[in-house]
C-alpha cells in the first residue's frame, strides 16, 4: 500500500532522496576520509562525527530521529562516545510551534477545549520534545491536577510514509544487489534480513503514530501490572476524554530519569526493574519494548515508573520461556547459551555457523560491556545463584 500511495509522486520522491543524499552524502564523505587516515579510534573524533550525524538526523526529521534512536542503543554497531551523543536524541529534538499544537488540539477535541486547562495557549511552551510529538505540562481546571499532555507533530504521518517508502525501496536494492553477489558466489549463500528489519522499523513506527494504541497499552498495563509488583512500579493514569489518536493527557509524573539518579536509588531499582520486565514476559505475555532511558522514570515516592507506551508487543507462551532464558544468559554473560537461545526464538537458523559467530558475540561482550551498561557495575551472576 505504501509504494503504491508514492509510485504516483515520483517528483516528491525524488526531491526527498535529493535532501537525504545531500544531508548524509557529506557526513559519509568525511567518516570515510578519517576511517582511511585511522582516526576513527580516537573517543573525540567519533564524538564529533555523532554529534555531526545527530544534528543532520534531527534536519531530516521524524523517521531519521528514531533511526537514530535505534542506533543509540546498538553498542554492538557504535562506540561508547557516539551512542552518548546520539542518546540525546530520545529527549533533546526542536520543538515545533506552539500556535500548531494549539490548532491540532482544538482540531481533534474541539474548538474549546483549552477551557479544560489552566493557562494554556499560543504562548505556552512545550516541557520536551520528540521525534513525533512534544510534550506539555498543564493543570486541569477545577481540581488542579497536574497532567502531561503529548501533542504530534503537524503532518507527520505523510512525512514518515514518504521516508519509510525510501527506506523500503533502498532495502529492496540492497537485497537485489546481495542476491546477485550471490549467484556470482561474490558473498556466502546466507539470508537476508534487510527488508525485514525496515518493515519492523516501519510496522513500530505507524503503531507510535497512533496515540490512542498508546492508550489502551498504557490502561491495560496499569490495570495488570500494577497490582503484580507490590507498589514498587507506577504506571501513570490516561485521561481518555482529553485524549484522541493524535493527543494523549496522562498523569503527570514528578521526578527524575533512573539513568540519572543517585547511585543508591539505581542499585535499588535494578532488580525492581528486572522483576517488572521478567512479570511482563512471563506474566502477561505483554511488554513495553521501548524501554530507553528517557522512558525510566523514578517517583517523588521513588517507585519504578514507566511511560510511552507506543511500541508495546505481545509474546507467545514458548517464546516467553526462551526470551527468559536468554535474559539469563545475558545476565550471567553466558554467551554460547546465548547464542542458542537465539536459534530457538528464530532469530538465527539452526544451521548458522556457531563458532564463527560466537567470536563476534564474545567481543560485543567485552568491548561493549553490557552488564555494566544494563544491569549496573555490580554482576549479577551472584545474586541468580543465590
Amino acid at each position: 500500500a505504501l509504494k503504491a500511495a508514492w509510485s504516483s509522486h515520483p517528483a516528491k520522491v525524488a526531491c526527498r532522496v535529493g535532501e537525504i543524499t545531500g544531508q548524509l552524502g557529506p557526513f559519509a564523505l568525511r567518516l570515510s576520509l578519517d576511517r582511511y587516515r585511522g582516526k576513527l579510534a580516537e573517543p573525540e573524533v567519533q564524538r564529533r562525527h555523532a554529534a555531526d550525524l545527530r544534528e543532520r538526523l534531527v534536519a531530516l526529521g521524524p523517521a531519521f530521529i528514531k533511526l537514530g534512536q535505534l542506533l543509540s542503543s546498538r553498542p554492538d554497531l557504535l562506540p561508547q562516545p557516539m551512542l552518548n551523543e546520539l542518546k540525546q536524541l530520545c529527549d533533546a529534538v526542536p520543538a515545533f510551534p506552539t500556535s500548531d499544537a494549539v490548532a491540532l488540539l482544538r482540531a481533534e477535541l474541539g474548538h474549546d477545549i483549552l477551557s479544560e486547562f489552566k493557562e494554556f495557549d499560543e504562548n505556552s511552551r512545550p516541557i520536551a520534545a520528540a521525534s513525533l510529538g512534544q510534550v506539555y505540562l498543564l493543570r486541569l481546571n477545577g481540581s488542579g491536577k497536574e497532567v502531561a499532555v503529548k501533542i504530534q507533530r503537524p503532518d507527520v504521518l505523510q512525512s514518515v510514509s514518504l521516508d519509510l517508502h525510501i527506506l523500503h525501496r533502498y532495502g529492496e536494492f540492497v537485497e537485489g544487489v546481495k542476491s546477485q553477489f550471490m549467484r556470482w558466489n561474490v558473498m556466502a549463500q546466507r539470508k537476508q534480513f534487510d527488508l525485514n528489519f525496515i518493515e519492523c522499523f516501519s510496522s513500530g513506527s505507524y503503531m507510535e503514530l497512533d496515540y490512542a494504541n498508546e492508550a489502551d497499552n498504557q490502561e491495560r498495563f496499569r490495570r495488570e501490572l500494577e497490582p503484580l509488583c507490590d507498589g514498587k512500579v507506577r504506571i501513570p493514569g490516561v485521561f481518555h476524554h482529553l485524549s484522541s489518536r493524535k493527543v494523549l493527557t496522562t498523569e503527570w509524573v514528578r521526578g527524575e530519569k533512573l539513568d540519572s539518579s543517585p547511585p543508591d536509588v539505581i542499585r535499588r531499582l535494578i532488580p525492581v526493574g528486572v522483576d517488572c520486565f521478567l512479570r511482563q514476559l512471563l506474566e502477561l505475555g505483554f511488554f513495553h519494548s521501548d524501554p530507553h532511558p528517557g522512558n525510566l522514570l523514578v517517583d517523588e515516592n521513588e517507585r519504578l515508573c514507566l511511560i510511552d507506551f507506543g511500541l508495546c508487543a505481545h509474546v507467545p507462551l514458548p517464546d516467553t520461556r526462551n526470551l527468559v532464558s536468554a535474559l539469563v544468559h545475558l545476565m550471567t554473560n553466558d554467551v554460547p547459551s546465548l547464542l542458542e537461545d537465539a536459534v530457538a526464538l528464530g532469530f538465527l537458523p539452526p544451521d548458522v555457523q556457531r563458532e564463527a559467530l560466537l567470536v563476534d558475540l564474545q567481543r560485543v561482550f567485552d568491548e561493549a560491556k553490557l552488564q555494566s551498561m544494563v544491569f549496573g557495575k555490580k554482576s549479577l551472576r551472584g545474586d541468580f545463584k543465590s
